[in-house]
């Protein structure tokens, strides 16, 4: 294989070049090339030549052969032999990693636009010279699956893997290259296995646990829906129905044990910001403080004498009007409610509970109430009684399922008074300024603001505080009577595992009666899916049904059992994957701690900005309880004497260099969503398919039918909305390369794209305008080789400088976007500006329009690398490169060569061109200055022009006087003269 040299002894700096052949050598010693030297047969170069490949009829590139031939040639390459990295690889190691796929059978213009950006830094890594990991696998359990395998009377394992594989194909035609002998799928066994030995490690550590929750139900998938699944109306998101409120035993991760972890490692990750804001506000940290409401009369045999109450604002303690406690608390109870009040409030709290209050997540909810005809005293004044009532929007699992209600200072609170008829205590926080005071009245009908407490008899001894004052201060009065303490809440809550559905990892748990919950144990994993299952949709979980699998025997007991008819949510299986594909068939445990070590963090993760709070989140949390137990990390691999030292010594400088403490994704990179242009009858609002329109001369839409004008926006692409585009016609109509580079040049990929085909044209002909430039480079062979020519730059023509400042303005506008700022758009421009230049070039035999043209081609090949491909081939067979000095072997791929690297030298103008103003008026300008000349040097010669004559001299010939010069170096110079 090719080893391209960097040379460090040029003063002009480091250049991606081979060292001298003795071809070379001679010929700088002589100072150029022989005529015999240079030649080569003109059969050679027709064979060779790009122009090869375009049909001379329709002047058309012949994408499917070019493609094909290099997808060839890509398939024949051996599969790598992993070994364990050794130092060297650890330090170089480059961890791509795009978020799987769930295998719905097709790919979308999504797909292949995160496809092709996480294809194109993989292939750049590597020309950059790292070590790169690039996998990729299927997120391949969930309902979607079961369900379609309803309607298509298949099993769901059928029906993905067919999906898997024609997906892998679709992949394929967009030209991408990852590590397939990586591949995995989260419904494989030998997969959900170690997802099961995950459980079983979280169970052991006290990390998950059982009890009975309220669920949200939905009654025709028979499945339990997370609050993100229900809309605003109460439905679930893809049956529609009407959604239930149900209490079932359910699993639970303790994720709220990390919530301090998870928020503070946060600030040191290199993620957007507001993607960083979302998953801190979704942890929702606040510092108050939880009183105590002692009942008022005390119920005997209840559990607490007290509802216990978090609340941020302790300064508003004394505007309390009413507690709220959730429709499922244990008040809520015929031995605990007044005689006079129980069946109502059941009443009204089973229809809180069942839904039928209306809304999806109820803790959104504001309005519905009952009052329980129960009263608490206040913590500080306990001849000051509370009303309680049922809230809607209370929830049992969130803080202690109780909160105060303080409708002079709190919106929702108040509304809650307004509807339900509950007195409104006076105002007890005022603002601090008059003018607060009229923006607060003009917005809000209550103040919501930090201020001073009003010094009324309510507020006691605390009137004329101001608000942080107050909340100190009440908490520590609360405290000493034992009625309160300082707290820290999280919105948080504990992540629901359970899900009763079938296509999903059973979970490992074996139910006993005299043993309580039992792990299944390790030996005995995976616990496997029931083969040959009805699925039908209705009924409960199809598991719970298929009894010989659900009868077994008790591990610790032996006596009778049953499984758990639960399976993990698809989260689980997605938490951990980037982990298994460090070591991805390991059958002996989830992945090697070594493998994990060397490969872990995950230097860029690419995807949706839709998976920024919840997948995140998790992913996290199952990464840092790994790294804590000692599965992978500097820790895990201290003591294993098998691992040499240095090798210890380089996973350690990865863990501290990326994402530290378990964290496991350094950078984050989430692309927007695609758009798909959209049609809509002006009249009816119905949307168009596109043969219902027809575009007349000057690109103008009509409605077939009527004539209108159709309503034209770019929208998410849907199939209920025709605008979406399929990615194999788009390839098969323009080519896998130009597709693309027009998915990368249309926006950055943060933003959203709306997708244009007809201007995929565009880079059609970028690609033959490509070709076009290597033919001419190689029917046109260097004098010299690049290497000699740099040792005689000062002798270099104006052309020649330019042409050379040319390709590393290119050079360093290219690696930036692909290193740093990701704007893959960018990069796209600054390549397209250099082959502009390029094609203007007179001398094409000075040996910088074929530096530049090499170093063209390989910029362009992470982005279309079939035509990288091909393009240096025919670079390497017609000599070209050999003459340049920049290549050893006939066989060399282009992406086993180097990245250009960026002489900063030849960043320098070779010119500039000097706009004189005199008096602040353009009066002519200086052309093919000698850049960075002071501002005397350029009066002076200003002067000498013959336009200085009239606006410089007297007309006696005496030059006026200069009164003040302003100089913007290498741009303008403004002469004030009198």
């Amino acid at each position: 294989m090719l080893r391209l040299h960097r040379l460090r002894h040029h003063a002009v700096g480091r250049h991606v070049l081979a060292p001298c052949s003795a071809l070379t050598r001679n010929a700088c010693a002589h100072g150029t090339f022989t005529a015999r030297q240079l030649s080569t047969s003109s059969a050679r170069l027709a064979q060779v030549k790009f122009a090869h490949w375009i049909d001379k009829e329709t002047g058309k590139l012949d994408t499917a052969k070019l493609e094909t031939k290099w997808k060839t040639r890509w398939a024949e390459a051996k599969p790598p032999v992993r070994k364990p990295l050794t130092a060297a690889e650890i330090d170089r190691l480059f961890y791509v990693l795009v978020m799987f796929p769930y295998p719905s059978g097709v790919l979308h213009m999504g797909h292949v636009r995160v496809y092709t950006i996480s294809d194109v830094l993989t292939r750049f890594h590597r020309m950059r010279g790292k070590h790169v990991v690039s996998p990729m696998g299927w997120d391949a359990f969930g309902l979607p699956a079961e369900n379609a395998a309803i309607e298509r009377s298949i099993a769901p394992a059928q029906w993905t893997q067919q999906n898997i594989a024609t997906m892998k194909d679709q992949l394929s035609r967009i030209l991408t290259d990852f590590d397939w002998d990586r591949e995995l799928a989260t419904c494989d066994p030998a997969y959900y296995k170690w997802t099961q030995h995950i459980f079983l490690q979280l169970f052991k550590n006290d990390m998950v646990y059982r009890k009975d929750a309220v669920v949200n139900w939905d009654p025709i998938d028979q499945t339990v829906l997370a609050n993100e699944q229900v809309d605003k109306d109460g439905r679930s998101w893809r049956s529609g129905a009407v959604v239930e409120q149900r209490k079932l035993k359910q699993w639970f991760a303790r994720i709220t044990r990390y919530a301090q972890d998870l928020l503070d490692d946060l600030n040191a990750l290199n993620w957007p910001d507001h993607v960083k804001s979302m998953q801190a506000n979704w942890i929702g940290r606040s510092e108050g403080a939880e009183f105590e409401f002692a009942l008022d009369p005390p119920i005997p045999d209840a559990q607490s004498k007290a509802i216990s109450v978090f609340t941020s604002r302790a300064d508003t303690l004394f505007g309390v009007s009413y507690l709220a406690i959730a429709p499922d608390h244990w008040l809520v109870s015929a031995d605990h409610l007044p005689a006079e009040h129980a069946n109502h409030v059941l009443k009204r709290a089973q229809e809180m509970l069942s839904g039928s209050s209306g809304g999806g997540d109820r803790s959104q909810r504001t309005k519905d109430g009952v009052f329980t005809g129960l009263y608490v005293a206040h913590p500080l004044d306990s001849a000051r009684r509370v009303p309680v009532y049922v809230a809607d929007y209370v929830l049992s699992d969130y803080g202690t399922g109780a909160v105060m209600g303080v409708p002079a200072h709190d919106v929702r609170d108040h509304e809650f008074c307004q509807i339900n008829s509950v007195p409104v205590h006076i105002s007890v926080v005022e603002p601090e300024t008059s003018e607060f005071a009229e923006e607060s009245k003009s917005e809000l009908p209550v103040f919501t603001g930090q201020g001073v407490l009003r010094r009324i008899p309510e507020n006691g001894i605390y009137g004329g505080m101001r608000s942080a004052d107050a909340r100190t201060t009440i908490v520590a009065a609360a405290a000493a009577i034992g009625s309160g303490k300082s707290v820290v809440n999280y919105r948080l809550r504990d992540w629901l595992l359970s899900r009763q559905r079938f296509w999903g990892a059973p979970v490992p748990i074996i139910h006993c009666a005299s043993c309580g919950a039992v792990p299944v144990p390790e030996s005995d994993l995976p616990v496997e899916l029931p083969k040959n299952i009805e699925l039908s949709g209705r009924g409960g979980s199809p598991l719970a049904r298929a009894t010989e699998w659900l009868n077994c025997k008790c591990p610790s007991c032996s006596g009778p059992a049953t499984r758990d008819t639960d399976t993990l949510d698809t989260f689980v299986d997605s938490s951990w994957y980037f982990l298994r594909y460090t070591d991805a068939h390991n059958t002996q445990r989830p992945f090697d701690a070594m493998a994990a070590s060397s490969m872990m963090p995950v230097d860029i993760y690419i995807g949706g900005v839709e998976h920024a709070i919840l997948h995140l989140l998790y992913s996290r949390f199952i990464s840092k309880f790994l790294w804590k137990t000692r599965a992978y990390g500097t820790a895990a691999v201290e003591h294993d004497s098998t691992v040499r030292s240095e090798v210890k010594e380089a996973i350690a400088r990865r863990e501290t260099r990326g994402a530290r403490n378990g964290e496991p994704f350094t950078r984050l990179l989430t692309q927007g969503m695609v758009h798909g242009l959209t049609y809509k009858d002006p009249s009816s609002g119905r949307f168009l398919r596109s043969d219902e329109v027809q575009t007349e001369k000057g690109n103008v839409p009509r409605v077939i039918r009527t004539g209108e004008t159709p309503t034209m926006s770019f929208e998410k692409m849907s199939k209920s909305k025709y605008n979406g585009v399929d990615p194999g016609a788009t390839v098969d109509a323009y080519g896998a390369d130009a597709t693309r580079l027009h998915v990368l040049y249309l926006a950055p990929p943060q933003d959203v794209l709306e997708w244009d085909t007809q201007s995929i044209v565009g880079m059609q002909r970028w690609i033959l305008r490509l070709g076009r430039l290597v033919d001419t480079a190689c029917a046109s062979s260097a004098r010299e080789s690049i290497v000699c020519a740099l040792n005689a730059r000062n002798k270099w023509s104006k052309e020649a400088r330019e042409t050379y400042r040319h390709t590393h303005v290119a050079i360093q506008h290219a690696t930036e976007s692909l290193e740093a700022s990701f704007s893959l758009n960018t990069a796209i421009s600054a390549l397209i500006k250099l082959s502009n230049y390029l094609a203007t070039v007179k001398d094409c035999e000075h040996p910088t329009f074929g530096f530049g043209l090499v170093c063209l081609v390989k910029m362009v090949a992470p982005m279309a690398p079939s035509i990288g491909e091909e393009l240096w081939e025919i670079l390497i067979q017609s000599k070209c490169l050999h003459n340049l000095g920049l290549v050893d072997t006939p066989n060399s791929r282009i992406f086993a060569q180097s990245w250009p690297v960026l002489d900063a030298s030849a960043l320098k103008d070779v010119s500039a061109t000097v706009v004189v103003q005199i008096n602040g008026k353009v009066r002519f300008k200086l052309e093919d200055m000698v850049p960075d000349q002071d501002q005397s040097e350029l009066v002076q010669i200003a002067s000498t022009m013959p336009q200085a004559q009239k606006w410089m001299f007297e007309a006696t010939g005496q030059p006026k006087h200069i009164v003040k010069v302003i100089h913007v170096p290498n741009k303008l110079i403004n002469i004030i003269v009198k």
